[in-house]
């Protein structure tokens, strides 16, 4: 299934929310899709400008579309890039719910 600009709508708007304002110029969250997959980052300015001008990114999560269910699922990543399901087995029609539970982290997994 592709993303449909519905999906890309709720995804953005809950970007742009998670950071405020003043802090926009440090730090952003965004998001890239492949292949139903929409896959959260973290961007951070460099803390020492003058030596690197590259910000970082970390993902956070990613949410896939799981065709033979007709439903997303969250999956969080480990210190090796690798995927996994997130633990109990969250599905969702759309992704509004799954980035409902990236913001809270009840598990400490997506903020730390």
């Amino acid at each position: 299934m592709q993303v449909t600009d519905e999906h890309r709508a709720i995804v953005r708007r809950w970007c742009v929310a998670r950071v405020p304002d003043a802090q926009r110029d440090s730090v952003q969250i965004s998001y890239s899709e492949r292949a139903g997959r929409i896959t959260l980052s973290c961007r951070r300015a460099p803390v020492f400008p003058e030596l690197d001008t590259e910000w970082s990114t970390a993902p956070i999560a990613q949410l896939r579309f799981d065709a033979a269910d007709q439903r997303w699922v969250l999956l969080w990543p480990d210190s090796g890039g690798r995927w996994h399901r997130y633990p109990d087995e969250t599905k969702a029609a759309t992704p509004a719910p799954l980035l409902d539970i990236v913001d809270a982290d009840p598990t400490g997994i997506f903020w730390g």
